[in-house]
């Protein structure tokens, strides 16, 4: 919603991917502190503005395009979305054959988690024939990893089958399988997924906990993993009792309630709560001269120790509802990537407008 007009899909398909983007850039720089004041986090956004427009107004810029770089998150999320439009379609070779060369080639800031890095070194040496699935089936004892790794990358799906429930949860739970395969990873993919789709088909949010339980709903009817579902619904219900308190919500209780850590049943709902916690202007004093993606930004950087994944998830979740002119330009310019992510966006939304990813035999509906 900007300037009180509804974005278009396209723009919120573009706000998707440079929200998701302009999350982990932004928030790259304060992961792992465990919460940082929101006043510090203002400072950043506003340093980066302020370098952006005086580099611009210089007869050459003194500062080069892309110079925020981007983590993991962004990576394989940019796998994932390249690989659906090379081939119209999930294929789970070569999506994590994608994954796998461009950690080999990625420099050590990008900051991968230590379980895929396990499975990309490991391919690296059995190569791409077997089982796509086999080698994240088996870490952890058999039990396979439930951290956030396939939720942060899943911003793709909901734009390539947007408006097809059953044909995005199969996708989202597909590819959490190449590298998270516990259902509490793989119902963290599909939560983020059902997340994005439900802000980028609701025109107005007037109750938070309405939407907070529907959006659970569909995760439960949907499914594929049905096991450890009620640690998700707990954390619904944690995030309605703290978006409905009577005073200003505490790192501590977030922290207490919610979790921001790795984990997906953490990360996945902090980034659900910062966007709806952020809805209002005036909730939180500090952040009212901002729009709502920038709130969704600070407020998540500020509270969350995994702080560029749950930005990231928030900010798509928030680009997904008002759309890319919410992300501010001088970010846009600062984020390496940043004309890759409108690239990919803009051709899933082809893809999504011409029907080239449709599975003739499955009934789509929004649910």
């Amino acid at each position: 919603m900007t300037n009180g007009q509804e974005p278009t899909l396209q723009s919120k398909f573009q706000g998707v991917s440079l929200g998701a983007l302009f999350g982990d850039c932004f928030g790259a720089r304060f992961e792992h502190m465990k919460g940082t004041p929101i006043e510090e986090v203002i400072v950043h956004f506003d340093e980066v503005v302020e370098k952006v427009n005086t580099s611009k107004a210089q007869t050459e810029n003194s500062v080069e395009k892309g110079f925020m770089g981007y983590t993991d998150d962004t990576c394989m999320t940019f796998d994932l979305g390249e690989a659906l439009v090379d081939k119209k379609g999930y294929n789970a070779k070569y999506v994590l054959k994608k994954f796998t060369q461009t950690f080999l080639a990625a420099p050590l800031e990008r900051n991968y988690g230590d379980s895929v890095r396990k499975i990309f070194y490991k391919l690296k040496t059995v190569g791409f024939r077997g089982d796509p699935y086999e080698l994240a089936s088996k870490q952890f004892d058999g039990s396979g990893s439930y951290g956030n790794g396939s939720a942060m990358r899943v911003s793709p799906v909901p734009l390539f089958h947007h408006n097809c429930i059953p044909e995005m949860v199969t996708l989202a739970s597909n590819q959490s399988k190449l590298t998270h395969s516990n259902p509490k990873g793989i119902n963290g993919a599909i939560f983020q997924t059902l997340a994005i789709e439900k802000a980028m088909t609701t025109e107005k949010i007037t109750d938070t906990g309405k939407y907070c339980r529907e959006l659970f709903e569909q995760l439960k009817e949907t499914t594929p993993a049905q096991e450890d579902l009620g640690v998700y619904e707990e954390k619904i219900e944690n995030i309605v009792s703290l978006l409905n308190a009577d005073h200003e919500v505490t790192l501590e209780e977030i922290n207490d309630k919610i979790g921001t850590g790795v984990a997906a049943y953490q990360s996945v709902p902090a980034a659900l709560f910062c966007f709806l916690q952020t809805l209002d202007e005036s909730k939180i004093s500090k952040l009212s001269k901002f729009n709502g993606m920038v709130r969704t930004a600070i407020y998540a950087t500020a509270m969350c120790h995994d702080s560029d994944t749950v930005a990231s998830m928030s900010c798509a979740i928030a680009g997904a509802y008002y759309g890319v002119e919410s992300v501010p330009s001088e970010w846009v310019w600062a984020c390496e990537g940043s004309d890759r992510a409108l690239k990919i966006a803009n051709a899933l939304f082809e893809i999504n407008k011409s029907g080239g990813n449709m599975n003739k035999d499955k009934e789509c509906k929004l649910m």
